[in-house]
């Protein structure tokens, strides 16, 4: 693993004219940052009332869980009144997952006001690969299970977002100091499903890992309806514990393992069938030492 703080970094660089550059090696467990010239992608700039209500987006898929990471490439430029006039480039930045061996990128550019505009900047579809190197992947012994008649179908359920955390509950002192430590690995997924019937099931499969990716914990979690999605789709969030660590007070400890990793794998149950985006998808933590 990538000891924290460390500088190491790779930048691929998409400019104009179709040309690519890589500075440094993309490492598993280091920084990529993508920077994209707005150039290469022209189509489907549309403005509204004077705002321009475009968007570049980078996705970033890795291989060989297939897990897709994407985030704007552009940075709106406001007015007083907060009408957004242009864009300038922003880099998209993602950490590389430990089990990572290849990545693959591609762009979209879109607008939506009476209709739909959509382009793709994708080498005609084949998309942008690049090796991952580093130390051997982290690869769990036990993974969580694909569930037996799952359907895949990324086009009913999807993640939006995800975030993994260690929270240290044991309360601090008035000078803000903490003597013990309760250390809760945290959990929050936001899902979207296509709105197939008005009952409906969502959750994940979790398996909790230490620092060796021996299993430690595991477990089935129910999402909560959030929101409607315009109304053909429903949002489904889980934000809670899925992992209780060491607890330490004055004169007292009681041992759990390290909690370094977490995968899971997201399911919809509707009118008798299960689907799933088919993806494991898979958060890193800190170590228990960083957290406290």
């Amino acid at each position: 693993m990538i000891a924290e703080g460390s500088s190491l970094k790779a930048v691929l660089q998409f400019l104009p004219d179709w040309l690519q550059v890589q500075e440094g090696a993309i490492l598993r467990g280091a920084e990529l940052v993508v920077e994209f010239a707005p150039d290469r992608l022209t189509h489907c700039r549309r403005t509204w009332r004077g705002a321009e209500i475009w968007e570049i987006e980078a996705f970033a898929r890795f291989h060989p869980r297939g897990e897709i990471t994407h985030g704007s490439l552009l940075e709106p430029v406001r007015t007083e009144n907060g009408m957004t006039v242009a864009h300038a480039p922003v880099p998209y930045s993602v950490t590389v997952p430990q089990d990572a061996t290849q990545v693959e990128m591609w762009f979209h550019t879109y607008n939506q006001i009476s209709g739909r505009c959509d382009a793709w900047d994708s080498r005609f579809g084949e998309n942008y690969w690049y090796d991952v190197g580093g130390k051997a992947p982290v690869e769990p012994r036990q993974p969580v299970q694909y569930r037996a008649g799952a359907i895949p179908s990324p086009e009913l359920v999807n993640v939006l977002d995800q975030i993994a955390s260690k929270k240290n509950v044991f309360p601090a002192k008035p000078t803000g100091e903490q003597e013990g430590a309760d250390l809760r690995i945290l959990l929050s997924v936001r899902a979207w499903v296509k709105n197939v019937a008005f009952a409906k099931d969502v959750w994940v499969d979790v398996h909790v890992f230490d620092g060796d990716a021996a299993l430690v914990n595991s477990g089935t979690f129910s999402l909560s309806w959030e929101g409607s999605a315009g109304g053909a789709a429903d949002l489904f969030r889980l934000n809670g514990e899925i992992y209780r660590g060491v607890v330490a007070t004055p004169g007292s400890v009681s041992p759990r393992p390290d909690a370094r990793l977490i995968q899971y794998r997201l399911y919809y149950g509707v009118e008798g069938r299960i689907f799933t985006d088919s993806i494991l998808h898979q958060l890193e933590l800190p170590e228990d030492a960083v957290s406290h």
